[in-house]
């Protein structure tokens, strides 16, 4: 709301009642995933603690040098047909959490990961069913 900002920045996300999140949350900044890389990059090498479970333990050095969060694959929902896409065995398991900003007219940011990249800060069609993680207001 009331920003005519595109791409990655860290500007202040306004609740609107298009947010999808509980009362007291709001979808984070495009920013909001830098640290997962070990630069702060678009990408970088994974900023984790221990080893792949079907997602990564981030490392989240603001609060304590010892906390991680998880954040589990997720898979998504195609633009096509709506169907579940990249859970299960039969495929790669990939991790999209959608952030508040767009990244220009028909993409916005948000955190693409596998067992073997993370980038926090890609773009993709606004139309694909991806995951949300709520921040705290």
């Amino acid at each position: 709301m009331d920003s005519t900002t595109t791409g990655v920045n860290d500007n202040s996300v306004v609740k609107t009642i298009y947010d999808p999140c509980p009362a007291g949350f709001h979808m984070p900044a495009s920013n909001a995933f830098t640290g997962f890389t070990t630069n702060g990059q678009f990408s970088g090498s994974k900023n984790v603690s221990g080893d792949w479970d079907y997602g990564w333990n981030f490392n989240n050095k603001i609060s304590s040098p010892d906390a991680t969060v998880y954040f589990p694959v997720s898979g998504f929902r195609s633009i096509n047909n709506g169907s579940l896409f990249i859970i299960g065995p039969d495929n790669n398991y990939e991790g999209c959490y959608w952030s508040a900003i767009p990244g220009f007219m028909e993409n916005a940011c948000h955190l693409y990961f596998t067992s073997g990249d993370v980038f926090p800060q890609y773009l993709y069609a606004r139309t694909y069913g991806f995951a949300a993680r709520p921040v705290s207001e």
